[in-house]
């Protein structure tokens, strides 16, 4: 999938983020930081990042990096897979299906090598051209996560 261009459907920059997190082969330290600025390029420089599963808000670049350096740090093999999508002018929702393999430190807990697979909603709001989000939320259940890593 190409790189959003302007005026194109609002889910277009998180699809291409979707393809950027499968395609990237995490294997050290610099491999993450090259996935984290990539999705990066793909927000605006004031980005909201709202994980329901946690209390924080994430604003900006900054922290917007940090914020993706620990959700797919401890995982391997990420897989991003839209179940489906729903675009309105400047909003795209979406349910989506996240994968990866517990390589990582995650929740207290230490890597397994267990696959993990889990639902979550997402709700984008993109800038005026819908090339890049402006606001995110997120909401996955931790639980669904923590009893496949626990086995």
């Amino acid at each position: 999938m190409p790189k959003p261009t302007p005026n194109g459907p609002a889910s277009a920059p998180m699809l291409y983020e979707f393809e950027l997190i499968t395609e990237s082969k995490i294997q050290t330290e610099e491999d993450l930081d090259v996935l984290a600025t990539g999705i990066c390029e793909l927000f605006t420089d004031d980005v909201l990042l709202e994980d329901l599963s946690t209390d924080e808000v994430t604003r900006g670049q900054d922290q917007l990096h940090d914020f993706c350096k620990q959700l797919f740090g401890p995982y391997s093999n990420v897989k991003i897979e839209a179940k489906e999508v729903i675009d309105s002018p400047n909003v795209s929702t979406m349910v989506i299906e996240i994968s990866g393999d517990h390589t990582g430190e995650l929740y207290g807990y230490p890597a397994t090598g267990r696959r993990v697979s889990f639902p979550a909603v997402a709700i984008y709001r993109t800038n005026d051209d819908n090339t890049k989000v402006r606001h995110e939320t997120l909401a996955y259940d931790t639980n669904v996560i923590i009893e496949q890593i626990k086995g």
